[in-house]
C-alpha cells in the first residue's frame, strides 16, 4: 500500500513537491504573519519570492563560477607538456576524461536551458499546488492525510513527521558542512595565491555535498598537475589542505549526525549513494527517508536481540 502511494507521488511530482514545499515553508509564513502583522497572502508571496530569488542567485553563481574557471582549466591542461609528450598515458587519460566530463556537463546545462519552455506547465502546476497547500495548511498542516485510508492515517502521519523532521535536519547539516568546506577552501586557495579562489571553492564545496564527488576529485588531480610541472611545494600544500579539510569535515559531520541518526558514517554514505543511483537527483531528497528506514531496521534488530 505504501509503495503504491510512493509511485503515485512520483508520477505527480510537481504536485507532490508543491505540497512538500508548502509543508516546510508554512511555519515561516505563519511566523511572518504573526509577528510582522502582515496579511497571510502577502507573507506567502514574499517568502516564496525570497526562496525563488535565493535559488536563482545560487544557480547564477554556479554558472558564473564554471564560466570563469573552465577556460583557464582547459588552457592549462592543453598546454601541459607531459600530456603532449606521449608519456604518462594514465595521467593523460585522466585529464582528457575529466575535460570530456566537464564538456558534457556544460552541454547538458545548455540543453536544459533550451528545453526550459517545456517545463513551464509543470512549473505552473507546482505553483498552484504550492499556494493551495499553503492555504489549506492554515486549517490543518496535515490536511493531505485525508487521502490516506483511516486505518493507516495516524501511523503514516507519525512516520511522516519523523521523516520530515529528519529531512529538515539533513538540509541543515549539509548546509553547515558546505559553509565549513567553502570557508576553509577559500582561505587555503587564497593563501596559495590561486586565481578566482572563491569561485573555485564554491564549485568544489558544491560537488563535495554530493556522493561520489568530494573535494578529493578536484584537489588530488590538481596536486598531481603541480607535481608534474615541478611545483612540488604547491602539490604538498594542496595535499595538506585536502587532509585538513577532510578531517575537519569528518569531525563536524560525526558530531552533527551522532545525536540524530545513530548511524555510522559509512552507512549514511552507502544509503545516500544508493539513493542517488536509484533515483538520480531526487535521491538527495529521498535520502532522509531511507535513513529513517535504516534507523527503524537497526532498532528492530536491537529489540529482537
Amino acid at each position: 500500500m505504501l509503495l503504491l502511494y510512493f509511485v503515485i507521488l512520483w508520477l505527480i511530482l510537481p504536485v507532490s513537491l508543491g505540497i512538500f514545499c508548502a509543508y516546510f515553508l508554512y511555519p515561516l509564513i505563519h511566523l511572518c504573519t504573526k509577528h510582522l502583522k502582515m496579511p497571510f497572502i502577502l507573507s506567502a508571496i514574499l517568502i516564496s519570492a525570497a526562496i525563488f530569488f535565493s535559488a536563482y542567485t545560487f544557480f547564477y553563481i554556479t554558472v558564473q563560477s564554471v564560466i570563469s574557471i573552465y577556460p583557464e582549466l582547459k588552457v592549462q591542461v592543453e598546454n601541459l607538456d607531459i600530456l603532449n609528450s606521449g608519456d604518462h598515458i594514465l595521467l593523460e587519460t585522466i585529464f582528457n576524461k575529466s575535460l570530456s566530463y566537464v564538456d558534457s556537463a556544460i552541454i547538458g546545462i545548455a540543453n536544459v536551458l533550451q528545453d526550459l519552455l517545456s517545463y513551464i506547465i509543470e512549473l505552473f502546476i507546482f505553483i498552484v499546488a504550492f499556494f493551495f497547500s499553503i492555504f489549506e495548511s492554515r486549517k490543518n498542516r496535515y490536511w493531505f492525510f485525508i487521502y490516506v485510508p483511516k486505518q493507516y492515517r495516524e501511523e503514516w502521519k507519525g512516520y511522516y513527521i519523523k521523516a520530515t523532521s529528519l529531512f529538515g535536519y539533513f538540509i541543515y547539516v549539509e548546509f553547515q558542512l558546505f559553509i565549513i568546506t567553502f570557508f576553509l577552501l577559500s582561505l587555503g586557495l587564497a593563501i596559495l595565491h590561486f586565481e578566482h579562489p572563491i569561485n573555485k571553492s564554491f564549485l568544489i564545496s558544491l560537488a563535495d555535498a554530493l556522493p561520489f564527488f568530494g573535494i578529493g576529485l578536484f584537489l588530488i588531480p590538481i596536486a598531481i598537475y603541480f607535481f608534474t610541472i615541478g611545483e612540488k611545494f604547491l602539490c604538498f600544500a594542496l595535499i595538506v589542505l585536502y587532509i585538513f579539510i577532510q578531517l575537519t569535515r569528518q569531525i563536524a559531520e560525526s558530531l552533527l549526525w551522532a545525536s540524530t541518526f545513530h548511524l555510522r558514517t559509512v552507512h549514511t554514505f552507502f544509503i545516500s549513494a544508493a539513493s542517488i543511483l536509484l533515483f538520480g537527483f531526487y535521491g538527495i531528497l529521498l535520502s532522509p527517508f531511507l535513513f529513517l528506514i535504516a534507523v527503524k531496521i537497526k532498532q528492530k534488530s536491537i529489540d529482537e536481540s
